[in-house]
């Protein structure tokens, strides 16, 4: 029955909002029940009084107006602003997404959301910004997208002056949840533009009429396909005959005058959730549970170390990419397949050959050149060993010399043939190939499959038939007699089940002698490989004459045998009964043609690049015959339990020729590769970059941060009005947010330790911590005003034989005399970080709040003997480094000549008073960040045999509080010891007076100082450079850029431009006093600098004029550029009294490049070391 109401309600607000119209739609929405409604108003104007929906807030009041509003479902945390079109058919409509060319299909959406709601029309709104889906599901709150009433909003521009527009709405299906996967062909039964009702069976996202309408009304069209024609920018097109420009303010965007245009468009729902929605969810006494992210890898690939490339036996080809198979073994990963060469970057930086088959340090992902088999031919499948031995399957001959046709033993850690290792494989079908493509290994029995008919080896002196597959002892290459499933072609992969009682085959083969076994076997793992029947239906009917319906992999998991192949399949079988319980299709490409798994997610590698359709089982996929639709970029993740789709994983990669990846494998840190046909990769910061041959992917952070304690409620009067004040100590992690609790939702989200709520009679309060990952721990118990905390639990005693040592007193603060005398002692408590994120940027000042971190006694350390506090590293990533405070006192810092610290290097350390350095050891020069890893790794024992002495002058202490704090660095991640220890010895006497700015002793501008920055793809304003600093630049610590080594990494909200704009002021009390100054930056790729408007340095650019949009003349990589600095004198005229503006614009060589940086020190050069430099360049002159 045709829904009259729905039609007559978009007519009318299709044409003009008329008075009837509003009332057709004021009578016909759901009323807010008053019963259910929140404590106190529900207006949307702020967090305390957050709506559940912008529809709510129109029906509670009818002259609300469109603008940004708070809302807040039960499905989300907290109360998040969004836009709110309260005009529009009655209002309540919420935007999730706006922009003209450049919308994405990604789960993440894209673009900041607070531009989204803040910037909803006009050029400025050009750029597409789209909410997650995620978000927008919280927004429905669990309500299916294709359920809304009134369906998809899409209001986008007819013209290019942006004057009139048109109003499109959608109604669709297979949308259990929301998806931007909008050229997937989701069904659209009903489309209207402008009111005018569009049916047609054929019609879908992808274009909208097809061809019924074509030539009809091109306005009354929609296409949202990434066309070649429009330079693969998606939006939501015209057809062709609406023309558009690429003039930038233009509404009506087109690459070439006969593509349709696409028009600046909104997009809107109406989810109508009101107060009712929280009916019995009241917060529970004890407080909230912890909520913690699944563990996944991240989308975003880890920056490029290193990349295979080259085809070494020159086979083009999608079985022949250039890797194919990983495995790890005694501390590296081993990637094997037909790269010719490692590199560093697309340019060939450090270019090694290295064929075939290479390891990398598990934890640092640098390439091992100690490392170095000499094979003849691709390696297509790697399996660990025990005894840190790994054995390579593929389609090679010899190895080291050594003739070994399709399979080698190696010692993992040299690279040398296992000499207990005895086999050797035939193929003796006329015109055979032998190669091995699969490896699996249980128990001490590994598996083969390939193409091969015998094996002799091991303590077995006589040929042994086992065709395509076949079971060899682990230890010393022994084949099974009994054990040979006799396939009748190929077998493509295998895994041997953790249970120990089957194994799984995939491949070509259409029989295991003379039983049916169509491309999918389950054998027996003893005995006479025995088949489980397992009768399947291929995604397309075997056609005659070809080898249809072949499957690549296989790989049971939990109760779930997954196989992914032809066509474009990735199936899962029950375990027991081997009927089909999972299905999935990709389009438009391709096969699926690995699998591999961590604990609870099985990740499918496949060469597509479009869309996966869960519960869709045909290729190609009928219209609707799927549950949903998500985006599949080569590598997917399935829960291992459910089967269903994970779309956040999501990553952006592409290859030469898309052939997809071949090879996965998660490493002991949770660590994803991925190798194949690779040649870009997008990272987790958002920037594109080179990637050869394969990809990494971290673990995200799924580690909830601590609940905070001492929490705490007391009534407090704050401009005359009743408030009750909240605080709490917080969790100790950098980025945290507090969610603040009350009767059934939060009520407010600050960073502070603190925040004053209106008082409400008889409430109750929690609060929680929240990370930037999303991870939430759990609450505290709910809280009454003067109520006593709840108090920490104490923690459990640790058994020791040792007897109690007597506590080493604490020093008093200062001790008069003339000797000198202890201001801090070994074994004293000092503060402490151990996480791998960046600690905040001013961890190092005396002011700096450290009452989140953790606090031990020292020795801190790990791995090493007679501790006081031990290092557990969180889950994820190992830090390289921790960072350590403590507060010093001096009664009167003028009576002090010299503080004397002693500490030690285990491995690197850096060591800061009052924030600024005062030394460093083992550890490179320059900028240095807690990534950085130390340059020598000596044991424990010896860097306390070896101390760090340092003498801090008195001048550089101050009466009362000072701060010692340190940063502890590993040579690398798994650095077996790593330890801090420091005492500090006050030497009494007249403290020295400070230098002047003409000494040289302090730099006017220090490395890793704070800039303002400007990082945008757009020109500055002119003269940027001879200032004022804008207010509304970033204020970053400097090194900052991208890549390695930098302390602000730099993001660009879409395209990265091809400059950065970096100004600071200088004061200078006096310049007269000045000689010369020396300038010392780098160019990385190019870098020009000015001093008061005036450029003083410039390297790695064009000579004559440059703009904001000068490529650098060179690409170096950061390390490249640190090591040869750019130094310049500057004459002290170049200064003025007061304040001075230093300005840097840096250049890169090419948008993707991999790392890019700006740093720069302003030095005053000593007199005499000026007047030496003047007498040298005169002698020079003068010869």
């Amino acid at each position: 029955m045709v829904d009259i109401m729905n039609i007559l309600r978009r007519f009318l607000s299709m044409t003009a909002p008329s008075a009837l119209a509003a009332a057709l739609v004021v009578t016909s929405l759901t009323p807010v029940s008053p019963a259910a409604a929140a404590p106190g108003p529900v207006d949307g104007k702020t967090q305390q009084t957050a709506a559940a929906s912008c529809f709510e807030i129109k029906q509670r009041d009818r002259t609300s107006q469109s603008g940004v509003y708070w809302l807040l479902t039960p499905a989300m945390d907290t109360p998040q602003e969004f836009y709110c079109d309260q005009a529009t058919d009655g209002g309540g409509w919420v935007m999730v997404g706006r922009g003209r060319e450049g919308w994405t299909e990604s789960y993440e959406g894209q673009g900041n959301p607070a531009s989204l709601r803040n910037t909803i029309t006009g050029p400025e709104a050009f750029k597409p910004a789209q909410l997650s889906s995620e978000t927008v599901d919280e927004l429905l709150n669990g309500q299916r997208p294709d359920e809304l009433s009134e369906g998809l909003r899409i209001r986008r521009a007819k013209d290019q002056a942006g004057r009139n527009w048109q109003e499109v709405r959608l109604d669709t299906t297979n949308q259990p949840r929301w998806s931007w996967t909008l050229s997937a062909s989701i069904p659209v039964p009903n489309a209207y533009f402008d009111g005018e009702r569009v049916t047609n069976q054929l019609t879908s996202w992808a274009q909208i009429p097809r061809h019924w309408l074509r030539g009809y009304d091109p306005l009354k069209a929609l296409r949202f396909t990434d066309r070649a024609e429009q330079g693969y920018l998606r939006g939501f097109a015209f057809d062709d005959g609406v023309r558009g420009t690429t003039d930038a303010n233009s509404h009506l965007w087109a690459r070439d005058s006969s593509t349709g245009a696409i028009p600046f468009a909104q997009m809107y729902i109406r989810p109508q959730v009101t107060q009712d929605a929280f009916a019995g969810r009241e917060i529970p006494a004890a407080g909230t549970a912890v909520q913690e992210r699944r563990e996944l890898p991240n989308s975003g690939a880890e920056p490029t170390r290193w990349g295979a490339v080259g085809r070494a036996d020159g086979g083009q080809g999608e079985l022949n990419t250039e890797v194919q198979a990983f495995a790890e073994s005694a501390g590296s990963v081993f990637a094997g397949g037909n790269f010719a060469r490692m590199q560093r970057d697309a340019n060939g930086a450090e270019a090694v050959d290295q064929k075939y088959l290479a390891a990398f340090d598990v934890d640092t992902g640098e390439l091992r050149t100690d490392f170095r088999p000499v094979l003849n031919g691709q390696v297509k499948a790697l399996q660990a060993l025990p005894g840190d031995r790994v054995a390579v399957g593929g389609q090679f001959s010899t190895v080291n010399g050594v003739t070994s046709p399709g399979l080698a033993v190696l010692n993992a850690r040299t690279g040398e043939l296992d000499p207990a290792w005895k086999l050797k494989i035939e193929n003796l079908v006329s015109g055979g190939v032998i190669q091995v493509r699969g490896l699996s290994l249980r128990d001490n029995d590994l598996y083969l499959a390939g193409s091969f008919t015998h094996l002799t080896g091991g303590t077995d002196p006589y040929q042994v038939y086992a065709r395509g597959a076949a079971k060899i002892n682990a230890t010393n290459g022994t084949p099974d007699r009994a054990w040979n499933p006799n396939f009748n072609g190929t077998a493509t992969d295998v895994d041997a089940s953790d249970r120990g009682d089957r194994v799984y085959a995939s491949g070509y083969f259409s029989q295991s002698g003379p039983n049916p076994a169509f491309r999918l076997a389950a054998m027996s793992a003893q005995g006479a490989a025995t088949l489980t029947p397992w009768s399947w239906t291929p995604s397309m009917p075997p056609r005659a004459g070809r080898v249809d319906g072949f499957q690549f992999a296989v790989k049971e998991h939990g109760d779930t045998v997954w196989a992914g192949g032809a066509e474009h399949s990735m199936f899962g079988y029950n375990r027991d009964t081997l009927s089909r319980t999972q299905e999935n299709i990709t389009m438009a490409g391709g096969d699926f043609q690995s699998i591999s798994n961590n604990d609870d997610t099985v990740f499918g590698s496949c060469h597509c690049g479009h869309f996966n359709y869960s519960g869709a089982n045909k290729y190609a996929v009928p219209r609707g015959a799927f549950s949903v639709a998500d985006r599949i970029d080569l590598i997917g993740a399935w829960d291992s339990a459910s089967g269903s789709y994970l779309p956040e994983f999501n990553p952006r990669l592409k290859g030469h020729g898309g052939w997809g990846i071949w090879g996965s494998m998660v490493d002991s840190r949770g660590v994803l590769w991925a190798g194949g046909d690779i040649a870009r990769s997008d990272t987790q910061a958002g920037w594109s970059q080179w990637s050869g041959g394969f990809v990494r992917f971290a673990p995200r952070d799924a580690s909830a941060p601590g609940t905070p304690t001492d929490f705490r409620v007391t009534p407090e009067t704050v401009n005359g009005a009743a408030s009750h004040k909240l605080s709490w100590k917080g969790s100790g992690d950098s980025g945290t947010v507090y969610h603040l609790l009350s009767g059934d939702r939060t009520v407010a989200t600050t960073a502070e330790t603190s925040y004053s709520l209106p008082a409400t009679e008889g409430a109750t309060y929690a609060v929680r911590a929240a990370d930037s990952s999303g991870n939430i721990s759990a609450s505290t118990p709910l809280t009454a005003v003067g109520a006593e905390p709840t108090p920490e639990p104490a923690p459990e005693p640790t058994p020791t034989d040792e007897p109690t040592p007597t506590p080493t007193p604490e020093p008093s603060d200062t001790t008069p005399g003339t000797a000198p005398y202890s201001v801090l002692d070994a074994k004293q408590q000092w503060r402490y970080r151990f996480d791998a994120t960046a600690p905040d940027s001013n961890w190092r000042s005396v002011d700096f709040d450290d009452s989140s971190w953790s606090e031990g006694a020292a020795p801190l350390g790990r791995g090493t003997a007679d501790l006081g506090t031990q290092l557990t590293a969180p889950e994820g990533t190992t830090p390289r480094s921790f960072q350590v405070r403590r507060e010093v006192n001096i009664d009167q810092a003028a009576d002090v000549e010299k503080l004397t610290l002693t500490t030690r290097a285990d491995d690197g350390i850096v060591v800061y008073v009052n924030g600024v350095e005062v030394t460093r050891s083992q550890l490179p020069d320059g900028p240095i960040n807690h990534n950085t890893f130390a340059s020598a790794a000596p044991r424990t024992a010896a860097a306390v045999q070896n101390p760090v002495t340092v003498e801090v002058p008195g001048w550089m202490l101050k009466d009362g509080k000072n701060v010692v704090s340190a940063q502890v660095h590993a040579n690398w991640g798994a650095s077996p010891d790593l330890s801090f220890e420091l005492t500090a010895q006050a030497t009494p006497g007249e403290a020295p007076e400070p230098p002047t700015e003409s000494s040289g002793n302090q730099p006017l501008v220090a490395a890793g100082s704070k800039w303002s920055v400007r990082h945008v793809n757009s020109a500055p304003s002119d003269n940027w450079f001879q200032g004022p600093v804008d207010p509304e630049w970033s204020v970053l610590t400097a090194p900052v850029g991208w890549g390695q080594g930098v302390s602000s990494v730099l993001r660009a909200d879409s395209t990265r431009p091809i400059s950065t704009q970096l100004i600071r002021e200088v004061d200078v009390t006096n310049p007269d006093e000045l000689h010369e100054l020396l300038l010392t930056t780098r160019a990385d790729d190019g870098v020009i600098v000015w001093i008061n408007g005036r450029e003083v340095a410039r390297a790695g650019l064009p000579t004559g004029a440059v703009n904001w949009n000068t490529y650098s003349t060179q690409a170096p990589r950061t390390a490249a550029a640190m090591e040869n600095p750019v130094s310049v004198v500057v004459p002290a005229s170049a200064l003025k009294a007061g304040k001075n503006t230093v300005a840097v614009q840096m250049h890169v060589n090419y948008r993707s490049t991999p790392d890019a940086s700006a740093d720069v020190t302003l030095q005053a050069v000593p007199e005499e070391a000026a007047e030496a430099r003047m007498a040298e360049a005169v002698e020079e002159e003068n010869q």
